[in-house]
């Protein structure tokens, strides 16, 4: 009878201890994950945030370079070899290259209604240098369209696109001569996010 309730005894004791244990496990788990999600979270709130900053300075140092002919008079490969297109295609190399963006570029919509590329600051031997009247890549075209409504528009997250993990910035480029700041088209900025992606899928 002892040697009965001595067993009894030992096996609620092991049933608390191993309940004890799991409950001590599951805690230690959801904490991790809260850990990892709250990490995620703020390493990608910085990058963000990096990256606006960064795209503001470049749109700031620029965005009173364009007019309207420079949106109307560029539409095809063959306006490349105007002094014009020649001259805002140096000059966004040139800011590409400042930093970690990866594309800088102006944008339109052509009279088709396509939204198209106009000057490319990649180098123009680039394997993906986009000559004007190049469509736009789908990923690109809900930032663009609300940048010609006159909105400046941000990613909050990563872009996962063709080309790879992206934020992007997209800005309204207004004609003021007229006194109606026209929406003309659109500058846009993307930086490159793969370290910042990697690390996010590894955590």
């Amino acid at each position: 009878m002892e040697n009965s309730q001595q067993k009894k005894n030992a096996n609620v004791y092991l049933g608390r201890f191993v309940l004890i244990f799991l409950l001590a496990a599951l805690f230690v788990a959801v904490y991790t994950l809260i850990l990892q999600k709250n990490y995620k979270t703020n390493t990608l709130e910085a990058a963000v945030e990096r990256d606006i900053e960064c795209s503001d300075a470049i749109h700031t140092l620029v965005s009173d370079r364009f007019n309207k002919a420079d949106y109307d008079e560029i539409n095809t490969k063959a306006d490349m070899d105007t002094p014009r297109y020649q001259e805002l295609q140096q000059r966004l190399n040139e800011l590409r290259t400042l930093n970690s963006t990866r594309y800088l570029y102006t944008a339109k919509r052509n009279s088709e209604g396509k939204l198209i590329y106009l000057v490319d600051g990649l180098d123009l031997d680039a394997d993906d240098f986009a000559y004007p009247g190049t469509y736009i890549e789908d990923e690109m075209i809900p930032y663009i369209e609300k940048a010609l409504s006159g909105q400046i528009v941000y990613s909050q997250d990563i872009v996962d696109t063709t080309w790879g993990p992206i934020f992007t910035a997209c800005y309204p480029v207004t004609d003021e001569s007229n006194g109606t700041s026209e929406v003309v088209g659109a500058l846009c900025i993307e930086m490159d996010m793969q370290s910042v992606y990697g690390l996010v899928e590894r955590t």
